[in-house]
């Protein structure tokens, strides 16, 4: 008879200085897998920290928090064994590996294993948790995978553009400054200018809900009021990966959530949505 091993899993996150503290988008797709224990020990990447939160939540798996500035995180996937496991290149040197969030180190079994980018952990933690909801089903696999490049290509950038600087506001002290660096450096211009108020702003926020009106109509195609991608009553990766890119959009820019109405484009699919994700959020911190 096999005896059940409670997993020791550690998510990275990025602090913030919103309550609660999490707030990347990338790393909060990780966090609705799993179930948060008390303990509570960078920028399209913040996104898809937002992913990795819901699917640890979802998952009820218990795991940890270290939280990791935006200028330590090489330093500390290198030293947990790293190298070589980047999924990105550096921006001004695409020679040059750049290791970002999200990522987990699961020391649950006699070797500790770590798994960087959002899309390798679901993988990882659906094969080595069978015993957990599935995120990633086996059949039509293809479908999370054509999800995940659709937001990459087609609207994530729409939502970047206009929310860059607010996302600056929420991070703390020691991230804010390196987040500017490393964004106004890669881009030739102060983060001030990427949606200045006016013409620019609103051409950009048309962009976005375009950009969204065409994600909504592929969406419609499964019926009305059918809140998941593949119809059913249970969300996969595809819906984290949504989900989480539009919570991100309510958490840095609430004013602007709130006064251009998202909650309700789309026949409210946008508020509906987070709704159905509510329980699956948020950390013990």
């Amino acid at each position: 008879m096999s005896t059940f091993v409670e997993p020791k899993i550690t998510l990275f996150d990025i602090p913030s200085t919103l309550k609660p503290k999490s707030w990347s988008g990338n790393v909060w797709k990780a966090r609705f897998i799993f179930k948060p224990s008390s303990i509570e020990i960078i920028i399209t990447n913040r996104i898809i920290l937002i992913i990795e939160r819901y699917i640890l939540n979802y998952k009820q798996i218990p795991y940890k928090t270290v939280w990791v500035p935006s200028s330590e995180i090489e330093k500390t996937l290198l030293s947990l064994g790293g190298e070589g496991k980047a999924t990105s290149k550096q921006i001004d040197d695409p020679s040059k590996p750049r290791y970002t969030l999200p990522a987990i180190l699961d020391e649950t079994g006699p070797e500790q294993v770590l798994v960087i980018d959002s899309i390798h952990i679901a993988e990882y933690l659906d094969e080595k948790y069978p015993e957990t909801k599935i995120v990633m089903p086996k059949k039509d696999k293809a479908l999370e995978f054509a999800v995940e490049a659709l937001f990459q290509t087609t609207i994530a950038p729409h939502i970047m553009l206009p929310l860059l600087p607010y996302a600056q506001k929420v991070q703390d002290e020691r991230c804010s400054e390196y987040f500017r660096k490393i964004q106004e450096k890669a881009f030739g211009k102060k983060l001030e200018e990427f949606s200045p108020e006016g013409p620019v702003r609103e051409a950009q926020w048309d962009a976005l809900k375009k950009a969204l009106d065409t994600l909504a109509g592929i969406l419609d195609k499964n019926g009305p009021n059918v809140d998941f991608v593949r119809g059913g009553v249970d969300p996969t990766f595809a819906d984290f990966v949504i989900a989480a890119r539009i919570r991100w959009m309510k958490t840095v820019a609430p004013e602007e959530w709130l006064n251009r109405g998202i909650e309700q484009w789309n026949n409210n699919r946008w508020g509906r949505l987070l709704k159905r994700f509510e329980e699956w959020e948020f950390p013990a911190e």
